[in-house]
């Protein structure tokens, strides 16, 4: 499907950026565009293109609890968006929970409804908008906190949507409020996943997913991390790869461990408390400058990994 094929298939999810908030600048972040169902999306446009496939690619990064979305304008996104091509989107949650929480364990988890529907609209609109140069093949989705577990959803929902995931310091799918906070409730992650995908569940086949938690987090239990990466790995069916890495950022470090074919990634964030990881010179409320950027990091899995292009066709 070409970008003006889905252009037309996306047209009626929203008006288009270009009516919303006049034509894209390249480089720079637009504020508060009204988008995809939500008010408020701070969006970054790079001048630059993805190494691989056609165009550009999309981050799409949720929010955590009492987080402003402003938090992101100073986190070094637009660090990676400029050196991997990538755009990012910054979305205020239309229907927030209590404490401005994206609200994962209210309501119906399916396409049509509240901020997954939103979502999947933000993305379809952005990747249609031809000023925006999007690769539909490249379309990602992250998020901290609430918003982590958000994200992790909306990508299950819809994995047709999103080639990959950035999971950081997120309560498993599924689980309720009271798990969120120095508890840990189990949770059967490959289960639930492909119940919320329903017949898009053949998707996963070339879905990737990265699961990060800061070593220092006292807020959300480590407990996740692990059965978050397993249960994705369960789901998609490969193995863990024996040994870890490090991954460096300047004078940061994180420790990641790989499934097979990176399929699934396991980030251990040096220095990190419950916040985003946005590496040196980063700040912002929840947002936090001792441990790698994180979106860098996810900049350099997602073209290693991604499994809807193939490797070596930019500009084709």
């Amino acid at each position: 499907m070409n970008r003006i094929e889905r252009a037309l298939l996306t047209s009626g999810l929203g008006l288009s950026l270009a009516l919303a908030a006049g034509t894209a600048s390249a480089g720079s972040w637009q504020q508060n565009v009204a988008a995809g169902g939500f008010d408020k999306v701070h969006i970054y446009t790079p001048d630059t293109t993805s190494p691989i496939g056609n165009g550009k690619s999309l981050l799409i990064v949720l929010h955590g609890c009492v987080q402003p979305t402003d938090a992101y304008l100073t986190a070094n996104l637009e660090d990676a968006a400029e050196e991997f091509g990538m755009v990012i989107a910054v979305p205020d949650a239309m229907n927030k929970a209590g404490y401005g929480c994206w609200s994962y364990w209210e309501g119906e988890k399916t396409r049509e409804t509240g901020d997954f529907k939103n979502l999947i609209n933000l993305a379809n609109t952005l990747s249609g908008d031809g000023s925006r140069d999007i690769d539909p093949d490249q379309v990602y989705i992250s998020g901290l906190s609430s918003g982590a577990t958000f994200a992790n959803t909306a990508a299950c929902i819809a994995p047709d949507v999103f080639a990959g995931m950035g999971i950081s310091a997120g309560p498993s799918i599924g689980t309720s409020p009271g798990g969120a906070i120095r508890n840990c409730e189990s949770a059967d992650v490959a289960s639930r996943c492909s119940s919320y995908a329903g017949s898009y569940a053949s998707h996963f086949s070339s879905q990737i997913a990265s699961i990060t938690h800061g070593v220092n987090d006292t807020v959300v239990d480590h407990c996740y991390h692990t059965q978050n990466a397993e249960g994705m790995a369960k789901l998609y069916a490969v193995d863990q790869v024996p040994g870890s890495n490090t991954f460096n950022d300047g004078s940061h470090t994180a420790n990641e461990t790989l499934w097979q074919d990176g399929r699934v990634s396991m980030l251990w964030l040096n220095g990190v408390d419950h916040s985003w990881s946005g590496g040196e010179g980063a700040s912002g409320n929840y947002v936090s400058d001792a441990g790698v950027n994180y979106a860098r990091y996810l900049g350099q899995y997602f073209i290693d990994h991604n499994k809807r292009v193939v490797q070596g066709t930019a500009g084709e």
